[in-house]
């Protein structure tokens, strides 16, 4: 089992990427000039599936690293049951996959905290671009100098 989750995580990342990749990419054009209706409400949905399986691959790479080792040791067959949720998440069809994970057991559990979540987030976001622009004023002038 050691060597089959770094596989599949791999694979799912790559994977993930590839079809994020070709979801960004605009539909094609009618003679209009405009992409049709159908298209842009299909691109809306495969733009929904990609969200979801990134915040369920952040949620699962959170808990590895916080809790894999503890859990590793306490639950039998832990590298199996992660082995199996990372070939469920793989499932592209909506019913399977990522998804359902996101819609009935990440998204309630987060929910009632956004309210909360969102105005601190705003806060260290701009602090974080505060702290950047002043980072930013010594590598100007050394640039320049050098």
């Amino acid at each position: 089992m050691p060597l089959v989750v770094p596989a599949l995580r791999l694979f799912i990342v790559f994977l993930n990427i590839y079809e994020t990749f070709k979801t960004l990419k605009l539909p094609p054009l009618k003679r209009s000039g405009q992409p049709s209706a159908r298209a842009l409400s299909q691109r809306k949905r495969d733009l929904k599936g990609c969200l979801a399986i990134w915040v369920v691959w952040c949620c699962y790479a959170a808990y590895e690293r916080t809790f894999d080792r503890v859990f590793g040791f306490l639950v039998p067959f832990h590298g199996e049951m992660k082995s199996v949720l990372l070939l469920f998440s793989l499932l592209p069809a909506p019913k399977c996959g990522a998804e359902p994970l996101y819609l009935h057991v990440i998204r309630p559990f987060i929910k009632p905290y956004s309210i909360i979540v969102d105005p601190i987030l705003e806060i260290v976001r701009d602090v974080g671009d505060f702290v950047f622009a002043l980072l930013q004023v010594p590598m100007d002038y050394v640039r320049s100098t050098w």
